[in-house]
């Protein structure tokens, strides 16, 4: 039979347990840390939405926001806004929009879908990942008495499981972060395509639908409006021939047949942002004969034309 242990032998073994079991506690909380981190730029980078000059701005308070935030305001930001279920979704796609009428608005998300049942799962596993650092954290010397060997070796044993766990989610958290950036690496291409130019700069959807409002015509034909109009005058009508002629110069690329028109008229239109009038041709220099036909003339809806 094996000599009981001494005295000195116990006092050995608590020694180099105690020792293990700080050193398993700070591997904990270093991969909790490293998990936290992950996780705000994750959710810091889930939405972005606002005019373009305020983006960066916008995003810098968010980041910012976000920094401040403990694991559990994290897990619960990160589970209301990048998972979300099928049914959440549809409900979305049907709701949401917060386009601010005919300012230029750009809104960027992503979102992660999943089954009902399997955000649930992973919204409960996510919950028993903040309660296990809160137990780390303020609650071991509590649970196990270090000064007592059989209380050293359960918490070595308890620290091992924790760092397990830890560490599977934090590797399902790495995954999902590469998914994030494979999507914004697609989306980046996508920015730098001509169809996101020409819905951007020209409001052309890659469907072919125009956004009169913001397209790059009805820019056009504004800038030739102003530039064409009498000074001081607040009634100027703009002869839609001297406009075309204005255009051809000053933007040549934006012409009817790019936005699906056969003509300039038609592009007055469909458009619905001008009011259109017809006048008489101008008397005929003396001696060329008479004048036939009419002039198109248009300008701008005023606010309160419907």
């Amino acid at each position: 039979m094996d000599a009981a242990a001494s005295p000195a032998d116990d006092s050995t073994r608590l020694a180099e347990l105690q020792r293990a079991a700080q050193l398993k506690l700070g591997g904990c909380l270093l991969r909790l840390q490293q998990y936290e981190r992950l996780l705000k730029a994750m959710v810091a980078n889930t939405d972005l939405a606002g005019e373009p000059a305020q983006l960066q701005a916008l995003r810098d308070a968010r980041v910012a926001s976000v920094h401040k935030t403990t694991l559990g305001g994290l897990v619960s930001l990160f589970t209301d806004g990048y998972l979300r279920s099928e049914d959440e979704s549809a409900q979305a796609d049907e709701t949401d929009d917060q386009t601010p009428g005919d300012k230029l608005w750009l809104s960027f998300q992503q979102r992660m879908e999943m089954s009902a049942e399997r955000l649930e799962a992973i919204t409960a596993e996510l919950k028993e990942l903040v309660e296990l650092r809160n137990e780390l954290v303020h609650h071991l010397l509590e649970r196990f008495d270090l000064g007592q060997l059989d209380h050293c070796e359960a918490a070595v044993a308890y620290l091992d499981a924790s760092r397990a766990t830890i560490d599977r989610h934090f590797q399902t958290l790495r995954t999902w972060a590469e998914h994030m950036d494979n999507a914004r690496a697609l989306a980046a291409s996508f920015m730098n395509s001509d169809a996101f130019k020409d819905m951007l700069i020209d409001g052309i959807a890659p469907d072919g639908q125009v956004h009169w409002p913001m397209s790059g015509i009805v820019s056009s034909l504004r800038e030739a409006e102003q530039a064409l109009a009498a000074s001081g005058s607040k009634e100027n009508w703009i002869e839609l021939n001297a406009a075309i002629a204005w255009i051809a110069r000053q933007h040549p690329d934006q012409t009817p047949k790019r936005y699906g028109c056969n003509s300039w008229r038609q592009v007055l239109h469909e458009s619905r942002q001008f009011e259109v009038m017809k006048k008489h041709a101008p008397a005929p220099i003396e001696g060329a004969g008479p004048t036939t036909g009419t002039v198109v003339c248009y300008r701008s809806r005023r606010e309160d034309e419907p």
